[in-house]
C-alpha cells in the first residue's frame, strides 16, 4: 500500500480512532499521540461460567479488539473441543460499560461463526480441518476481521488420530464469510518430524500498526529449529513476523525472547508452559505483549505485560534456525507484573486477549484484557471469563 499523503489523509478521515497514532509524521518515534508508561486498574467483570448467549456457551475468549467505527468490541472464542456446545468456533460482538473509575457491565450483542474458504463452518476435534482461533483484529482499512488459527500438531498414538494442520491468518467479513488468506513463510508448517511450528505454540498474537501498512503476528513459543520451549530453568525464542497488510506477505521478522516458566509445577514433573499470548501496537515499532506462565498444581497464572521495541532488532526472516545464529533481539520493558494485582482481582486467569478501548473522560487510553476460561466444568480461579480494564498512564 502506498504511504502517500492523500492516502494517509483519507485513512485519518475515515478511521480517526483506529489510526490516530499514524496520522502524523512518518517518523514513528516523533509521534507522541500514544504512549504507555504504567497502568492503573479501573476494575474487572467475571462472566458466569458456561453462561449461554443465543444458543452458545460463552467462553474460550482468546482475543478481543475494539471496533471503533461500529463502537463495539469483537471477541473470538476458541471453542473447538467442547462436546456439550454444538456451536463451531465463533466470534461475539458486545459492549463494555466503564469510565475512569468504574467498570460496571459486559453485554454480548451478537454471535456468528467464521466460515472456511469454501463456505462451511469450521468443524470440531477430531475433524482434520479443525481451527484453533487465538486472536482477532479489525482491519483498519477494510473494516473486516482478521484472525489467527494456531493450527494443530497431534501425532498418531494408540486411538489418537494424527492431525497436522498448519496455522493461518485469514480475513472475514463481519458476517463471518471468508475474504482472503495471508501467505505464510514455509517455516511455520507443521511436520511429523521435529521441524517447523510446535503444537500449541504457534500464532497467538495479532496486531495492526497505526500507519495501517503492517500486520504483526507473534508466536507463543519457539520453532523446533530455534531451540527448546521455555522451562523452569530457561526461556525460549519466539518469532514476531511483520506482514505487508495489503499484500498479506511477510516482509520482516524479529526475535522475541520469552521468559522462563515462573513457578515450578507440583509435582515437578507435571506440565508447565510459558509463552506470549497477545500483541498490540502502540506505534509502528513499539508493541505491548502479554506473556503467560502456567504450571500444574499452582493456582492461577503468572502474567506479565511488556512493552517491546523492534526498531533496533535484526531481521531474521531469512534465518532458518536461531540456534547458533548471530542476531539482535527486540528489547523488552516490564509494564506490569499481574502478581501485584492477584489479591485485588481474586486471582489471575488465563489472559490471552488485549485491545485499546475508547478514550477515557480524562483523555487517557483505556486498555481491555480478557481471559480464555478453557470451558471449565467447575468454578476455578485459574480458568474463568475474566475481563479487566485499565487506565493507561502515558
Amino acid at each position: 500500500m502506498s504511504s502517500r499523503l492523500p492516502r494517509a489523509a483519507l485513512l485519518c478521515a475515515v478511521f480517526p480512532l483506529l489510526v490516530l497514532a499514524g496520522c502524523g509524521s512518518d517518523d514513528d518515534d516523533s509521534n507522541p499521540e500514544r504512549s504507555v508508561g504504567s497502568l492503573k486498574l479501573i476494575g474487572q467483570q467475571v462472566l458466569p461460567r458456561r453462561g449461554e448467549f443465543q444458543g452458545t456457551v460463552v467462553g474460550g475468549l482468546s482475543g478481543i479488539d475494539y471496533d471503533a467505527a461500529r463502537q463495539r468490541y469483537v471477541f473470538i472464542s476458541d471453542d473447538r473441543t467442547t462436546t456439550d456446545s454444538p456451536t463451531p468456533p465463533r466470534m461475539y460482538t458486545g459492549a463494555l460499560t466503564f469510565n475512569a473509575t468504574t467498570f460496571s457491565s459486559v453485554q454480548m450483542q451478537s454471535t456468528f461463526t467464521m466460515k472456511q474458504p469454501g463456505g462451511a463452518v469450521y468443524p470440531k476435534v477430531p475433524d482434520p480441518l479443525v481451527a484453533d482461533p487465538e486472536s482477532v483484529r479489525v482491519d483498519p482499512v477494510s473494516g473486516n476481521y482478521v484472525w489467527t488459527s494456531e493450527g494443530d500438531r497431534t501425532l498418531a498414538s494408540g486411538t489418537t488420530a494424527e492431525r497436522l494442520i498448519n496455522p493461518f491468518i485469514r480475513e472475514i467479513r463481519p458476517d463471518g464469510t471468508h475474504v482472503r488468506e495471508y501467505t505464510l513463510p514455509s517455516m511455520f508448517q507443521m511436520a511429523r518430524t521435529e521441524k517447523g511450528a510446535r503444537g500449541n505454540l504457534a500464532f497467538e498474537g495479532l496486531a495492526f500498526t497505526p500507519d495501517s501498512l503492517s500486520t504483526a503476528v507473534l508466536m507463543e513459543g519457539p520453532l523446533f529449529e530455534d531451540g527448546p520451549a521455555p522451562s523452569v530453568t530457561a526461556g525460549g525464542l519466539a518469532r514476531l513476523t511483520v506482514f505487508n497488510r495489503a499484500a498479506g506477505v511477510a516482509v520482516s521478522q524479529y526475535v522475541y525472547p520469552v521468559d522462563k516458566v515462573q513457578v515450578a509445577p507440583v509435582p515437578a514433573d507435571q506440565f508447565s508452559v510459558s509463552g506470549a499470548t497477545e500483541i498490540l501496537a502502540i506505534t509502528n515499532t513499539r508493541f505491548l505483549v502479554l506473556e503467560r506462565s502456567f504450571s500444574v498444581g499452582v493456582t492461577g497464572n503468572q502474567i506479565r505485560l511488556y512493552e517491546v521495541d523492534i526498531s533496533k532488532a535484526s531481521n531474521v526472516l531469512n534465518t532458518t534456525s536461531l540456534t547458533g545464529a548471530a542476531y539482535t533481539p527486540l528489547t523488552k520493558r516490564l509494564v506490569l507484573d499481574f502478581e501485584t494485582l492477584k489479591t485485588q482481582l481474586g486471582g489471575i486467569a488465563n489472559l490471552e486477549g488485549m485491545t485499546f478501548g475508547p478514550k477515557l473522560p480524562n483523555g487517557h487510553d483505556s486498555l481491555v484484557i480478557v481471559a480464555d476460561d478453557n470451558f471449565p466444568t467447575a468454578d476455578s480461579a485459574t480458568d474463568r471469563n475474566q475481563i479487566i480494564v485499565f487506565d493507561v498512564q502515558p
